[in-house]
């Protein structure tokens, strides 16, 4: 990493030292302030940090310029932090899932998160405090602040290492750590490669746009769930998505720093896409058809004696929502598709739509009973041999 001319007033353990006291000033001052007051709080805790990190710079006597470098950068280089922003923020997600699926009890902290980010406040208002405040204020304390400390050391790998865990650490969640170190890990490349904090801070603020946007249109949904949203179930899922984050990270890397790219790093990320691919693709099938209740397919003749075909049922033990999906091939005739319960509820009384496609799909919340299914087939389906595939998720 390039040296700054105020070097010998800096060393690695006052990193250490500046990183503990932002911790205890995070756990001491920070917590109870947004315990208390909540979105304020989390203001303050923010503008706390950039103080902080301007104050350093005072004590330590080093130039602000030096502590906050902001130099002119090519497309190049924006590109380079697009590509790398890509590989990392659905990696991001699939980390986060799988913490969720070794700590079942940290998925309740999603939901918690949502309601204070997002309930009460417009989206421009959370723009400003959940993605400009952060890119800022964390930025000028880690990849300013803290960062400056270590560039003595003499493998970049290094700094980017220790920068990844301090900014897991410092945002106290064990759901959160693993995808904020990986974040920290790819700001700190950027800040180590090309000494600009305006492309972190860019960095920052484009990934927080991303979470914010979904978290804020999407917390409405939450507000209305009793239960926390299941991450872990959607691993398999997360995983086909991500799969080519490892080739868009190393496109990034060597926008960013051509002159040491190698070029095997892009078989070394194929080969990882491809195991993640499949990972992803084998527990994606697997997570299904455990979440399966009933999967069948009914096929019968329509006679005017036995129009109707009542074989198909399935018991359900516990309250729980599904999904409903019924295809009907073979068949041009009216049919009418039933779900009763033993106890007189009746979940659906649904017509089969015409058409080439026709297939009907509906959201269920089925309470604890025996359910039977049933197909109806109207007075012009008579003769018909209908093939019907049920899925119930």
């Amino acid at each position: 990493m390039e040296r700054i001319s105020d070097q010998g007033r800096l060393r690695p353990w006052m990193g250490f030292v500046l990183f503990g006291i932002l911790m205890a000033v995070f756990l001491v001052v920070c917590t109870p302030l947004q315990l208390n007051l909540g979105i304020p709080g989390l203001v303050l805790t923010e503008l706390i940090f950039g103080f902080m990190a301007v104050f350093y710079c005072l004590l330590t006597r080093v130039k602000i310029s030096e502590v906050f470098p902001v130099r002119k950068f090519s497309i190049k280089d924006v590109f380079g932090c697009i590509f790398l922003l890509m590989g990392v923020f659905p990696l991001a997600i699939v980390l986060t899932s799988l913490t969720a699926t070794i700590f079942p009890w940290s998925q309740q902290e999603a939901a918690e998160i949502s309601t204070m980010l997002y309930s009460g406040m417009s989206y421009p208002m959370c723009i400003l405090i959940v993605c400009v405040l952060p890119a800022v204020c964390e930025e000028a304390i880690h990849r300013g602040a803290i960062l400056s400390n270590f560039r003595s050391l003499r493998h970049d790998w290094v700094i980017v290492l220790i920068m990844s865990i301090f900014f897991g650490i410092n945002h106290c969640s064990v759901l959160r750590f693993l995808s904020t170190a990986v974040l920290g890990a790819a700001l700190s490349y950027v800040m180590v490669k090309k000494n600009n904090i305006i492309l972190t801070m860019f960095m920052h603020f484009a990934n927080n746009l991303v979470s914010a946007t979904a978290g804020f249109f999407s917390s409405s949904v939450l507000e209305e769930s009793s239960q926390a949203p299941d991450i872990a179930s959607f691993l398999g899922i997360y995983l086909i998505l991500a799969f080519a984050s490892p080739v868009f990270i190393v496109l990034g890397m060597m926008l960013l720093n051509g002159t040491a790219h190698k070029k095997i790093r892009f078989l070394y990320a194929g080969i990882l896409s491809a195991v993640m691919l499949i990972c992803g693709i084998a527990l994606a099938a697997s997570q299904f058809s455990q979440n399966m209740i009933l999967q069948s397919t009914i096929g019968y003749e329509v006679t005017e004696e036995a129009p109707d075909c009542s074989t198909l049922s399935f018991d359900i033990e516990d309250e729980t929502s599904a999904t409903f999906v019924a295809i009907l091939t073979e068949a041009e005739g009216d049919y009418t598709i039933r779900i009763d319960g033993d106890k007189g509820s009746n979940i659906i009384n649904a017509p089969v739509p015409e058409g080439n496609m026709r297939m009907i799909t509906y959201d269920l919340e089925l309470q604890p009973d025996h359910y039977t299914i049933t197909v109806v087939g109207g007075d012009n389906a008579v003769g018909e041999q209908p093939n019907l595939q049920i899925m119930i998720n």
